[in-house]
């Protein structure tokens, strides 16, 4: 078994009695046989590598040490960096570098497949999911994500397509499984690209499942039957920014609510839950380092919420926290010694890129100077930074392009989508440039062959030590359920 090591002269880790009391039954259990899990946890933190985790923990770091008004180089930990056993995963599909859809049929069907593909071969042949196999086997299962419930990884569980934009007949599949709980996103395509099609709730509906897209409806469901549980502010089917969400507004609805909620719907006999941060990709793609932090430190809390579970029932838990790829080529350049600079700086952003973007008025209307002072206001002026930043040819000739009407823009350059990927170039290169100033760096707006971390505690977890292939993870899974 290996157990994750605390460098002591290094940085002060501070674990909650919770989390001390997991690392702590791990330790004991060491070595000794376990029987089949009867609960698993399945966590994917989609695009989050080593140093997107690494960044919300030094600003929880930051944050507390703030708040507390020590200098204290770390006070806080991730949940997820802190359970016992720690491993890492190749991520490298049959395309070469991957996407989600491949990542995800690694982890779900353990086959490696090309990129696009949906628990098949590309070619027809489909592939069985970790999921479906429990669910055959006496197991409740439930998907949660905060992306949309079609998306390639969540759809990996229980769909299968030769590719991935075919949304429309992957949700027709959802219902078809069979699965008790689907909670989080909603549907991306409802009624099918030309909008002609019976609504996919409908059709869910139809089968038997309860839907629910509201508050009251979320904390209204008991266990019993088949449900899907959709937040109450879905926009093209992803739940809402974590950056962007309303601590006052009660209609919220967290990706560990969903967890917690699935946890006693499912509870009565045994389950598997697979539940994606589907959003750390999308601030990623987007280069947004305040966002991705903030939906990493959301996905953790749902992690946090299956602990409590594990420490309820430690005999048969297992919890797996994995990634199924990089995004960004995220890199740092930041110590413990300066959490409470990097907080200050991540904490100035107000909300997250696609809020910003949304807030931009014709650049024809307003000029480079009304642009700056919005970029100011929105983004913070770190260290002094946002005057130096509206002389910098980089910004400027980022709002140049922005200026310019997009069909006339170079999109197709590989000088342009090295510079500003698929998004609006004012708003990339002066965030950008903000993260820069506050250690944090990135080398493309699209996923990296990294290798990615896992993390895990309970039954069985000490196969997931080490270092394998993704597709490997589906095997570990199924002997820890005690499938062969």
């Amino acid at each position: 078994m290996t157990v994750r090591k605390q460098d002591c002269g290094r940085r002060v880790v501070k674990l909650s009695v919770k989390i001390l009391a997991a690392v702590l039954i791990a330790v004991i259990c060491a070595g000794q046989a376990h029987a089949a899990a009867k609960y698993v946890f399945l966590f994917i933190g989609d695009g989050m590598g080593t140093a997107q985790r690494n960044a919300a923990e030094i600003f929880l770091a930051g944050k507390s040490a703030q708040s507390s008004q020590t200098a204290a180089p770390r006070e806080s930990q991730l949940v997820m960096n802190s359970l016992p056993i720690a491993g890492e995963i190749g991520t490298d599909s049959l395309s070469g570098v991957t996407d989600s859809a491949a990542a995800g049929t690694a982890l779900a069907t353990g086959r490696k497949t090309k990129n696009g593909a949906v628990a098949t071969d590309g070619a027809g042949v489909k592939y069985r999911s970790v999921a479906a196999i429990a669910h055959e086997r006496g197991f409740k299962v439930g998907i949660v994500t905060s992306s949309f419930l079609e998306d390639a990884t969540p759809a990996a569980f229980y769909a299968h397509s030769d590719s991935r934009t075919r949304r429309y007949e992957i949700g027709l599949q959802l219902p078809e499984s069979g699965f008790e709980y689907f909670a989080g996103g909603g549907f991306s395509n409802p009624k099918g690209k030309d909008k002609k099609m019976r609504g996919l709730i409908d059709i869910a509906a139809s089968k038997g499942y309860r839907v629910t897209s509201t508050r009251t409806g979320f904390d209204s469901l008991t266990p019993g039957g088949k449900c899907i549980a959709v937040s109450p502010k879905v926009r093209a089917g992803y739940m809402p920014w974590a950056i962007d969400a309303d601590e006052a507004d009660k209609n919220d609805i967290s990706l560990a609510e969903f967890v917690k909620k699935g946890i006693y719907l499912l509870g009565g006999g045994s389950f598997f839950m697979m539940a994606e941060g589907g959003k750390i990709d999308l601030a990623c793609h987007a280069n947004d380092a305040a966002s991705a932090i903030r939906e990493v430190i959301a996905f953790d809390e749902a992690v946090k919420t299956a602990l409590d579970f594990f420490l309820e029932h430690p005999d048969d838990t297992l919890i797996v926290v994995t990634s199924d790829h990089e995004t960004g080529g995220m890199a740092l350049s930041v110590i413990p010694d300066d959490s409470m600079a990097f907080y200050g700086a991540m904490s100035l952003q107000k909300g997250s890129y696609q809020r910003f973007e949304g807030s931009l008025p014709n650049p024809g209307k307003e000029g480079v100077g009304s642009f700056m002072a919005r970029a100011r206001d929105f983004f913070g002026d770190f260290d002094g930074l946002g005057e130096e930043l509206s002389q910098r040819k980089s910004v400027r000739d980022a709002f140049a392009m922005t200026a310019t009407p997009k069909k006339n823009r170079p999109v197709k350059s590989a000088p342009y989508k090295k510079l500003y990927g698929p998004y609006d170039p004012f708003t990339v290169a002066y965030m950008r440039e903000m993260n820069a100033a506050a250690g944090v760096t990135w080398s493309t707006f699209y996923h990296t062959g990294k290798r990615v971390a896992v993390s895990a505690v309970g039954a069985g977890s000490e196969s997931f030590a080490g270092s394998c292939e993704n597709s490997e993870i589906f095997t570990k899974l199924l002997a820890a359920l005690g499938i062969e």
